[in-house]
């Protein structure tokens, strides 16, 4: 969700964050990597609710580390 003040302000732009994805492509953490500190948090709390495919070694799921990008854009 973009954050109202954020949008009122004008704020845009593309908050980096790293993911760890547990073994059973649940979200394990989050940590904002850079981007505006007035989206951060909201780019954060949206990724927490993201599944993914598990990431696979000699065909046993495991824990991964990845960069997920959120691009903030006000519509007009």
């Amino acid at each position: 969700v973009y954050p109202q003040e954020a949008r009122a302000g004008g704020i845009q732009g593309v908050v980096i964050l790293n993911v760890v994805v547990g073994s059973d492509g649940a979200v394990k953490t989050v940590r904002a990597l850079s981007g505006p500190e007035q989206l951060k948090q909201a780019a954060a709390d949206a990724v927490r609710w993201w599944k993914f495919e598990p990431y696979v070694v000699d065909g046993n799921p495991v824990d991964a580390e990845t960069t997920v990008a959120i691009d903030f854009r006000a519509g007009s």
